[in-house]
């Protein structure tokens, strides 16, 4: 007991320190965030002038994936298809829609979560404030990113499969999936845990919306997506979370950091490491538990070519179960790492050394921090196979 009070002590300490650097850096680019949400220029909301400009082509019957966008879209069909009614809309009209309903979104799902949950009013009103202005969401609000869309996507489906409706839990996976590939192996949760209904509703769901959006951008403009994503190169910049960027930034040239040694086989001995981490996780939770589907999703960042900080939205409803479960300590502690501003890397650009390219790899350890935080949580009710 004594050994367990020492390391929540710990994890307190490294919270506030956390929260004390945050402060710091907030301080030092004071408003810089909160400037890039209000401005009217598209440029800053360079995702969603993307999916804008997809829209667009798709009211007007030309290429969806060949738009002149400063970002290439890189989401599938089906996401072009969800998004295309603010295609109607002048760009910014429809950047500031869609911000205040991702922002509606976010609110909704942690709510529903909490009460869910049934989390207590003062710790569901401090977690809930913190993920609303953590450094990921303020962030995917101001480049007009999908991830509040898909974390309620999760959220739906943990629900239902608590409430027994397998069908629906398997669809809202099912559509998430559609929107989102490289998040699959969440798959594996209704699998390892033998909800073939949720399973065969998932499958069902993400064939259907994936078959809907090709017939909506035909399939040349499908072809074209799919050469983007096979196409597109691993990203070593400091942003991207992955296990293959951190080796890329770490052990090959590049343009971000300083290698520590050049050893390029590293990186699909990352992609290695990645796929094990799932594996491993689905092994985990395979008896139950209540973070089963957020530590999946972890693993799913873990492993993939492109898991951007932002990314970490996704993961804040799990945040709310390690709170319900009395595991106050590692929630708070992830609650104060998602809250580093995004200035973290200025810290350390253009330094050459060990130690700024460890440094730029941060965004790394908070993914860990919240995959092995997840794992961590037992199962809690029993259940049955549907």
């Amino acid at each position: 007991m004594r050994r367990a009070g020492v390391g929540e002590a710990g994890l307190f300490f490294g919270a506030f320190a956390v929260l004390l650097l945050s402060l710091w850096l907030d301080v030092r680019f004071l408003g810089e965030t909160l400037e890039r949400i209000s401005t009217g220029s598209m440029d800053v909301h360079a995702d969603f002038d993307t999916f804008w400009r997809s829209a667009e082509a798709l009211w007007e019957g030309v290429d969806v994936y060949d738009t002149g966008a400063r970002l290439e879209n890189l989401n599938p069909p089906f996401w072009v298809l969800l998004i295309a009614p603010l295609g109607l809309l002048e760009p910014l009209a429809a950047y500031r829609a869609f911000a205040v309903i991702t922002l509606a979104v976010t609110v909704g799902y942690l709510a529903w979560m909490a009460g869910e949950l049934r989390l207590r009013g003062g710790w569901a009103v401090v977690a809930a404030a913190m993920l609303l202005l953590s450094s990921p969401l303020l962030a995917t609000l101001a480049l007009g990113q999908i991830y509040p869309i898909l974390a309620l996507g999760l959220v739906a489906a943990w629900v239902a499969d608590r409430r027994g409706g397998f069908v629906l839990s398997g669809a809202a996976l099912g559509l998430v999936v559609a929107v989102k590939p490289s998040l699959a192996p969440v798959l594996l949760w209704p699998l390892v845990r033998r909800r073939w209904r949720a399973l065969s509703a998932a499958a069902l769901c993400g064939a259907a919306a994936t078959l809907l959006g090709v017939v909506a951008v035909g399939w040349r403009a499908t072809l074209d997506w799919v050469a983007l994503v096979t196409g597109a190169p691993l990203s070593a910049y400091w942003d991207n979370a992955s296990l293959p960027s951190a080796a890329a930034r770490i052990f090959t040239e590049n343009e971000f950091a300083e290698p520590i040694v050049t050893l390029p086989l590293l990186v699909p001995v990352a992609y290695g490491v990645g796929i094990a981490a799932i594996i491993f996780t689905a092994v985990r939770v395979s008896g139950g538990s209540e973070a089963g589907l957020w530590a999946l999703a972890a693993a799913s960042l873990l492993a993939s070519p492109i898991a951007w900080h932002n990314y970490l939205v996704l993961l804040g409803p799990g945040i709310l179960v390690l709170l319900a479960r009395g595991r106050v300590a590692p929630a708070f502690l992830l609650l104060a790492l998602q809250s580093i501003p995004p200035q973290w890397p200025l810290l350390w650009s253009g330094e050459d050394t060990v130690l700024a390219t460890l440094a730029l790899t941060l965004y790394l350890y908070i993914l860990v921090a919240h995959w092995l935080s997840f794992l961590a949580v037992r199962k809690e009710t029993a259940e049955s196979p549907a």
